[in-house]
């Protein structure tokens, strides 16, 4: 996605609230690999929006975070196909 790789304009903080969201549907839907990379990733960017400098170190964190929970999604969505949903 573009924006997790170039961000801009108060991007950790978007990321930060589409991921906890997400993290949020995941516990609902009972997927712990799904709610535990959104909460990877949620936490990571909500450390670089709390970052006063930018951070290589925490960007690649949160580029390895997003990679994830991509992962995490393809493996429900093949779970979900799987059960015939």
């Amino acid at each position: 996605h573009p924006f997790i790789q170039t961000p801009t304009d108060q991007p950790f903080h978007r990321i930060m609230r589409a991921s906890h969201v997400i993290k949020g549907a995941a516990s609902n839907l009972m997927c712990g690999q799904l709610r535990q990379t959104a909460m990877q990733l949620e936490q990571a960017a909500s450390t670089m929006s709390n970052a006063s400098t930018a951070d290589p170190n925490a960007m690649a964190q949160i580029q390895s975070c997003y990679m994830e929970l991509r992962r995490a999604v393809e493996n429900y969505n093949a779970f979900l196909r799987q059960i015939g949903v």
